[in-house]
C-alpha cells in the first residue's frame, strides 16, 4: 500500500508542479493584465488549501496504518501552542501601532498579526533546525 501511495503522490505532486509552472510562465510573459495576477494569485491559495488538507490527511492516514500515540500528537499539539503563545507575546506591541495608506488610516490590528505570522515562521524555523542537528547527533552517523 505504500508504494501505491507514494507512487500516486509522486504524479500529483508532478501535475500540480506542471500547473505552476504553465502559470508562472503565463504571468511573465504578460505583466500588465491583471487578470492572470489574479490567476496565479488564487492558484497560490488553492496550493495552500491542498497543502494543509495533504498534511491532515497524511497524518490521519499514518495514524490508521501504524496507530496512534496520542502522548506524541498531544505533545506536538502543546508545543506548537507554546510557538504561538512566544510568537503572539513577541509581537503584542505591534497591535497597537496604526499605519496609513493613502488617506485610509487602518488600526494595527493587520500588521499585528502579520508580525505574529512572521515571528511563528522564524521560530518555527528555528526549532525545527534545532531539531534536525538534535536528530543527527543523537543518531550519531
Amino acid at each position: 500500500m505504500n508504494g501505491k501511495l507514494s507512487n500516486i503522490g509522486k504524479w500529483v505532486f508532478g501535475a500540480l508542479a506542471l500547473v505552476t509552472v504553465i502559470l508562472a510562465v503565463m504571468f511573465y510573459l504578460d505583466l500588465h493584465n491583471d487578470g492572470r495576477t489574479n490567476l496565479i494569485l488564487n492558484w497560490g491559495y488553492i496550493l495552500i488549501i491542498l497543502g494543509i488538507c495533504i498534511a491532515l490527511l497524511s497524518v490521519i492516514i499514518s495514524g490508521v496504518v501504524k496507530g496512534i500515540n496520542m502522548k506524541k500528537i498531544l505533545i506536538a499539539i502543546a508545543a506548537i501552542a507554546v510557538i504561538g503563545v512566544v510568537a503572539y507575546i513577541m509581537s503584542k506591541g505591534s497591535f497597537d501601532i496604526p499605519y496609513q495608506t493613502g488617506e485610509n488610516i487602518y488600526s494595527g490590528r493587520t500588521h499585528g498579526l502579520v508580525e505574529w505570522g512572521l515571528n511563528f515562521f522564524y521560530l518555527i524555523f528555528g526549532v525545527s533546525i534545532l531539531c534536525i542537528l538534535y536528530s543527527v547527533i543523537r543518531s550519531g552517523k
